[in-house]
């Protein structure tokens, strides 16, 4: 059996071509929360397959429930930003397409697979531990109010809301300091206004913010960015877009396994485009991320 879990905003039209399926099992939620537990209960039966369809929180999702087993992950991407999917060069567009070749693969089991890597998160918040996976990117501070402030222009997409959302980001973001350990080293503190992990290579639908980070080679990259003003900050993304950020002094790029970071109070932190922390929450906040490297066996697309 192939389990199917569609994201949580998708229409109803977007099932179509897979309710009917044979040997399909399509898995629906209210919310993330009720798709994650019902994807799981499915899974649980016996499964030869998940399928995801949507942007880079439904792939989370699936690798949270599939990574470090042999169920491969495949991916439908019609999410906003699709950012994963570009870095796994897994087509965008087509979806009926895309969805209906994909399922017909895995039924007759003709579907080549590569392992990739995921990051494994713990945030603490005062005595609340969440945990969980991330795909693409871990995004704190001025990336992740950026990220906060796209998912309120509903009415854009891609790029574009990216774009637009960063605009307006800039007015009111201010940098923070953070205490910053890679792979166990003595801890450094950083006053930066942009701290961003990345498995994948882009973030907002397409800006390579470190173009040369690989979902397969067994690392995670850092992104840090300093002592920017407003005018730089709302050109930090353009440039990246042309790939050049990278000779920026404020701009330092680290690469390691496992990354420590102390978060203060009012910071926002997103993953794959979903909150783990609203900005101006109370509170300082404790993350600790590392790679698992080839613990997610996706699925290649012809």
């Amino acid at each position: 059996m192939i389990v199917y879990a569609l994201n949580p905003a998708a229409g109803r039209g977007a099932e179509h071509g897979v309710a009917d399926c044979e040997g399909v099992r399509l898995v629906r939620g209210a919310g993330f929360a009720e798709l994650r537990e019902r994807t799981a209960a499915a899974l649980a039966e016996g499964a030869t397959a998940l399928v995801v369809q949507g942007g880079d929180g439904m792939v989370s999702l699936g690798a949270s429930l599939v990574a470090g087993t042999d169920v491969p992950l495949g991916v439908v991407p019609t999410g906003t930003g699709n950012d994963f999917a570009r870095s796994a060069g897994i087509p965008r567009g087509g979806a009926a397409r895309a969805r209906s070749r994909l399922l017909a693969d895995l039924r007759d089991r003709r579907c080549r697979h590569r392992r990739v890597d995921v990051l494994r998160y713990r945030l603490r918040v005062g005595d609340v531990v969440t945990e969980g996976v991330a795909v693409n990117s871990i995004d704190i501070g001025f990336d992740a109010l950026v990220n906060e402030r796209a998912n309120e222009l509903r009415h854009l997409s891609g790029t574009a809301r990216y774009l637009v959302a960063l605009a307006r980001s800039v007015r009111e973001f201010e940098s923070a300091e953070f205490e910053v350990a890679l792979d166990g080293a003595a801890p450094e503190r950083r006053r930066t206004q942009l701290l961003a992990l990345l498995n994948g290579r882009t973030v907002g639908g397409g800006v390579p913010l470190i173009p040369q980070a690989r979902i397969d080679d067994g690392l995670l990259d850092v992104l840090t960015v300093s002592g920017l003003g407003r005018p730089g900050l709302l050109a930090l993304f353009p440039l990246a877009m042309l790939g050049l950020h990278r000779g920026l002094p404020p701009a330092r790029f680290d690469r390691g396994r496992r990354l420590r970071v102390e978060v203060p109070a009012g910071v926002p932190i997103y993953a794959d485009g979903e909150r783990l922390r609203a900005s101006g929450a109370e509170g300082a906040a404790l993350l600790e991320a590392r790679v698992d490297p080839g613990a997610l066996r996706l699925v290649r697309h012809a």
